[in-house]
């Protein structure tokens, strides 16, 4: 488990640079270090403690943009920030809580609730569909 929320972040964005003899060589080390990784087993999996880990590793996400008013996004920051992270670790006691787990909930919960987000739409607008 890395501790680096962003080791993999240049990776997942694609190197766009040139190619050079010490990004090849990089290269090479980094494919090199992942083959030499081993799978987590279902033990590892299980001794993971659910108040100190996240659900999941940073390296299983993707880095999507999102297209979003300053204010709302403001807005999301300020709630995940200061309401979500603080009651999870204040009121529930988790810890090492990471933004990519929080974001990945709040998109999971949207996602169930498409009906909100056409309602959102029709609102932002200024169509009344009652």
């Amino acid at each position: 488990m890395s501790d680096d929320p962003f080791g993999d972040l240049d990776a997942a964005m694609g190197d766009s640079g040139p190619s050079t003899p010490d990004s090849e060589a990089d290269a090479t080390q980094e494919q090199t270090t992942e083959t030499d990784e081993l799978p987590e087993t279902e033990q590892e999996v299980s001794e993971r403690s659910p108040l100190e880990d996240p659900a999941f590793e940073f390296d299983e996400t993707v880095h999507k943009a999102l297209y979003v008013l300053e204010a709302v996004a403001a807005e999301f920051d300020d709630i995940i920030t200061y309401d979500v992270e603080r009651e999870l670790t204040r009121d529930h006691g988790l810890k090492n809580v990471k933004k990519s787990e929080l974001h990945n909930a709040a998109l999971a919960v949207i996602a169930e609730h498409p009906d909100l987000i056409v309602d959102r739409v029709l609102e932002q607008r200024g169509i009344d569909d009652e």
